[in-house]
């Protein structure tokens, strides 16, 4: 098997894998699959054999959804590779029962929370105010946000285009082909993007960190505790931003395709996870306290490259 390994390996990289994708292939091999599997020839492998492995790594403390992503994602996509190069016939992932899990339900913040969170950033780091605003009241993905460049962006219009995402780094389409989309902003986020630094500096991408560099999801590992922390909030990943967005577009009762088509999501997966789950109570979307002028905007400083060298967190 490790030799059939060692060539497919090689095959896994971008653009045809996402960089994500392939480390992880590469550490659940190296760290699991092979440890137990490299001596053996691909066609004596069975699903009782799968079982059995399944049971050792749970004794070893590793937790069902890690296990079958070692097992049902990365081991069962060579074995498919294998398939389609006729080097086996059989498929003994396909018979592998696995147990129905729990379904993370999505974790807004509270609009109070949502307010109190942005007024830290705006009082403590106002360079990142318009990063965490953008987020909070477009329900972008994070990733999606990353990529955004400025020839996405038309000033005139209030419009953004949402075509691609940045993951470690790498570029790639957005998450599902729906969600590559065409969205109208508001007038707040209108007016936080018009101050960026970016923009001002000739920068390509639209957020970007003290140094220019584009923003990565070590950002949020590095920042999102802390204002949460202070603020007595409990925590949230960052991506409960998006989580936020549309719950209060469900409480508000805005149509649901309209919400999904925005946020590029489905219609399903709403109704799945937001719909019925959330209060009734009529929210607006940005309060009063939120809603800058866009002359206050325009005056406030925005530190960062060219403005205030040296000072990054990231």
């Amino acid at each position: 098997m490790k030799g059939y390994y060692d060539k497919w390996i090689k095959t896994k990289k971008p653009p045809v894998v996402r960089q994500s994708a392939a480390s992880d292939y590469r550490q659940h091999f190296t760290a699991y699959i092979l440890p137990a599997f490299q001596h053996g020839p691909l066609s004596k492998l069975s699903t009782k054999m799968l079982d059995d492995f399944r049971t050792r790594l749970l004794e070893s403390q590793l937790s069902i959804k890690t296990a079958r992503n070692v097992i049902d994602s990365s081991f069962r996509a060579m074995w498919r590779d294998a398939m389609i190069e006729e080097i086996v016939e059989h498929n003994p992932f396909a018979l592998l029962k696995w147990p129905r899990l729990p379904r993370l339900r999505p974790d807004p913040f509270s609009v109070e929370d949502r307010d109190k969170i942005l007024e830290w950033w705006e009082n403590n780091d106002f360079f990142f105010y318009p990063y965490v605003f953008f987020q909070f009241h477009t329900g972008c993905r994070p990733s999606e946000t990353a990529a955004l460049r400025w020839p996405d962006v038309d000033l005139d219009r209030g419009m953004v285009n949402i075509r691609a995402s940045l993951v470690m780094g790498e570029e790639g389409a957005t998450k599902t082909e729906g969600a590559d989309r065409i969205i109208p902003v508001s007038e707040p986020v209108f007016n936080v993007l018009k101050i960026l630094p970016s923009r001002k500096l000739g920068l390509e991408f639209v957020f970007v960190g003290k140094r220019g560099n584009p923003m990565t999801k070590k950002w949020a590992e590095h920042n999102w505790k802390e204002p949460l922390r202070e603020l007595g909030i409990r925590h949230r990943k960052f991506y409960c931003t998006r989580h936020t967005f549309i719950t209060e577009m469900v409480k508000a009762g805005k149509n649901l395709k309209d919400i999904a088509d925005y946020c590029g999501t489905s219609v399903a997966m709403i109704e799945k996870d937001y719909c019925g789950r959330q209060g009734l109570n009529l929210v607006g979307t940005i309060s009063a306290q939120q809603k800058l002028s866009s002359e206050n905007v325009r005056q406030r400083l925005v530190a960062g490259p060219g403005f205030e060298p040296g000072t990054s967190r990231l």
